[in-house]
């Protein structure tokens, strides 16, 4: 298939332009995405991820 036919067979079928209002949405999206991406991997976990005492090392108290 030489260079002239691709091109001919392209333009048959219309890529639909997106809108302005479509193209800021999709970029806003995936800045989101990205900094939740970043959040995820790059803060330390919680407190309440920690690692939390032993059922022993709690009831030890009452003994």
């Amino acid at each position: 298939m030489s260079i002239g036919e691709r091109e001919a067979r392209e333009s048959i079928i219309p890529a639909p332009l997106l809108s302005e209002n479509t193209l800021l949405m999709i970029a806003a999206a995936g800045f989101v995405i990205l900094h939740v991406l970043t959040a995820v991997r790059l803060l330390p976990p919680s407190v309440t991820t920690i690692a939390a005492p032993s059922l022993e090392q709690m009831l030890a108290h009452y003994d």
